[in-house]
């Protein structure tokens, strides 16, 4: 059994030499749900503290311990508390301490929640709520006010989860009251998104959660968060947030996501307000900021439509931070023994007192399924840091003469969020909000784009065998059904230079698609349209690279750019050229065997690097290949007099 009274947490200035006698409630309930789907609605111990009466807190000030000098109004009066950092373990437990001031009659408080499955997809909950009271009145009313109020009404509030977590189609719990909407307002931006384009379905689920929903889910919402809860595409809910936007329903937001807690360090209303790095308060680091993991795009609904509060009820919640599969206490000195489900994946366990890091990782077939952790002064040793994913079991050490708050979380981040790095490569992200840019001679990296350049081969014979106009007009045609199609595959035309064009792919699967339905389009596409075909020369590469505000367009610097350059320049026409980084891709290889173009891989020296690059040829479907061939004689004639 947990003990409060021995929790180093409690050793905190102004606590008495000798406890005080505590007060120990516990209550258990069976509920008809299993713990995998009561836990996402259980561990949202904000919500949870919102429904049984707690405040939110109005000003909350981070201190060197790791707990929270929170304050607050309760019933019209200000109230105060030191607040310790959560411990949990995923799908078994939580708990969170609180030391109060006064004149609030408990020093201090802890709740704990544990669920332990039963048969036939039963949870057992139990909760235990425990505290010392604070003078006369707290020793007489206290008890009966935590006893009678606080346990009766979280028991209430979990049986209310229990049943939403059974619920069909219910991803949240309804409002307390009826929210504030301006009908009106609602409908008339539900029909400008219908005159759009957008999926009537779509837009209707959209209006009737703007209409319904609670508060804490209409403030900074995720798209891909909310198509995997309506059992709808990603990319067309996205597509429906970004249009609701400038229909007027919505107000879009980027935030800048800690790389260790994952909250929000900065909240800013365009990317012009973005800067290099970012300081995260709660866990008092610098962090530098990238488009791919540090940007998150959210999306709160408009005051005009409706009136919606954002409010913090929890610090440091289970649900603030999905990633983090444990964090617990770890007193000097001392072993504690975790078991757990852990899923397949990449793991980091780490200390908020130290900088040193292990990395774990579970995978299915054989492994281990256990594994000793030591935690020295400034390293952590783990015997076996290769577990099989399932059921583990965990020992951890802490040598250490001070007590650690220890953390294991997930290291990949969460798919459910928009990147900025993905939504800035759409096409129609670039045409609605053309005016989001970053501030002049700020640069922001990107890990990973896949870049595409195309140029036109014979161009200047064209003018010259069909005059001027019909050529510019063919030249116009051409970048317009390539534009299109780039769209189309979820990518982003970022400029044209003379007949060349520079696009970004988020996915290298869709830029080799794109690749390959352009070809297409140029050849046996404009044959059977009567035209002669047109020899579009096409390469791709994918790495990282620097995003930047050019002219006022958002562009994109760095070798991988250059390097794609290059690469298209090997394009004989009429073929794609890529690099290794884009045949690796295991999205691409299922794309070239779907497509089945022919491959020749070559070497061959790009200018301005001083390295060989090993580059793959696609033939799509045998088109033109006579005439291609011609054309790569030639190239390769003129590459050997280089």
């Amino acid at each position: 059994m947990y003990n409060t009274i021995d929790n180093p947490w409690f050793l905190v200035e102004g606590a008495p030499a000798m406890p005080a006698p505590t007060v120990n409630l516990s209550a258990t309930i069976d509920l008809d749900a299993p713990p995998e789907r009561l836990w996402p609605l259980l561990s949202d111990t904000g919500r949870v503290d919102r429904a049984i009466g707690i405040p939110a807190f109005e000003r909350s000030t981070p201190a060197p311990d790791l707990t929270f000098f929170v304050e607050s109004h309760y019933l019209g009066f200000p109230v105060a508390w030191r607040e310790y950092p959560y411990e949990w373990v995923f799908e078994q437990w939580h708990q969170v301490e609180r030391a109060f001031e006064p004149p609030i009659p408990v020093r201090w408080l802890m709740t704990r929640t544990t669920l332990s499955p039963l048969p036939g997809d039963r949870t057992r909950v139990e909760v235990i709520v425990r505290f010392e009271p604070r003078g006369v009145l707290g020793r007489l009313a206290a008890p009966l006010y935590i006893g009678q109020k606080l346990m009766r009404d979280l028991l209430r509030a979990y049986r209310s989860f229990a049943d939403l977590a059974n619920a069909a189609g219910q991803v949240a719990p309804p409002p307390p009251r009826r929210p504030v909407v301006s009908e009106a307002r609602l409908g008339l931006g539900a029909e400008r998104l219908r005159e759009l384009g957008v999926a009537a379905a779509l837009v209707e689920r959209l209006a009737a959660h703007l209409r319904t929903a609670d508060d804490p889910d209409v403030v900074r919402m995720r798209p891909f968060a909310l198509a995997d809860a309506w059992g709808a595409d990603r990319l067309e809910v996205l597509r429906l947030f970004l249009y609701a936007t400038r229909a007027g329903l919505l107000d879009l937001e980027w935030d800048v996501l800690c790389p260790n807690c994952r909250g929000p360090s900065v909240r800013a209303p365009s990317l012009a307000e973005l800067a290099s790095d970012a300081h995260c308060g709660t866990c008092n680091v610098r962090y530098d900021v990238n488009f791919d993991e540090s940007v998150e795009l959210r999306f709160t609904v408009s005051a005009d439509v409706r009136e919606a509060a954002d409010l913090s009820y929890c610090i440091g919640g289970p649900a603030n931070t999905r990633h983090i599969v444990a964090q617990v206490w770890l007193p000097p000195h001392s072993v504690r023994e975790l078991r757990f489900r852990l899923a397949p994946g990449d793991y980091r366990l780490r200390t908020r007192q130290m900088a040193a890091w292990a990395r774990l990782r579970a995978a299915g077939g054989a492994g281990e399924n256990a594994a000793h952790i030591r935690l020295g002064q400034d390293a952590i040793a783990v015997s076996a840091p290769d577990l099989a994913a399932g059921q583990v079991e965990l020992t951890l050490e802490n040598d250490a003469d001070a007590g650690l708050l220890v953390i294991l979380e997930q290291t990949a981040w969460s798919a459910q969020a928009v990147s900025a790095a993905f939504v800035t490569a759409l096409d129609e992200f670039r045409q609605l909000f053309s005016a989001q840019v970053l501030a002049p001679g700020l640069g922001v990296a990107i890990r990973n784009l896949t870049f595409l350049f195309s140029d036109l081969k014979g161009s200047t014979m064209i003018y010259d065998t069909i005059g001027d106009t019909q050529a510019y007009a063919r030249v116009r045609d051409h970048f317009e059904a390539m534009k299109a199609i780039i769209a189309r595959r979820r990518g982003a035309l970022v400029k044209t230079i003379g007949d060349a064009v520079m696009a970004v792919f988020p996915s290298a699967e869709d830029a080799v698609e794109a690749s390959l339905e352009i070809q297409r389009e140029f050849t046996a596409g404009q044959i059977a349209r009567g035209d002669p075909p047109l020899r579009v020369k096409l390469g791709l590469h994918r790495g990282p690279c620097i995003a930047v505000n050019a002219n006022d367009l958002l562009d994109y610097f760095g070798s991988t750019v250059n390097i794609a350059a290059r690469v298209q320049n090997e394009s004989a026409g009429g073929d794609v050229v890529v690099t290794p980084e884009v045949m690796g891709d295991p999205g691409v290889r299922q794309v070239l065997d779907r497509a089945a173009p022919a491959v020749e891989t070559f070497r061959r020296e790009l200018r301005g690097f001083s390295r060989t690059f090993t580059l793959s040829r696609l033939w799509v479907d045998g088109i033109a290949v006579e005439a291609a061939g011609e054309a790569l004689e030639l190239q390769r004639a003129q590459s050997a007099q280089r």
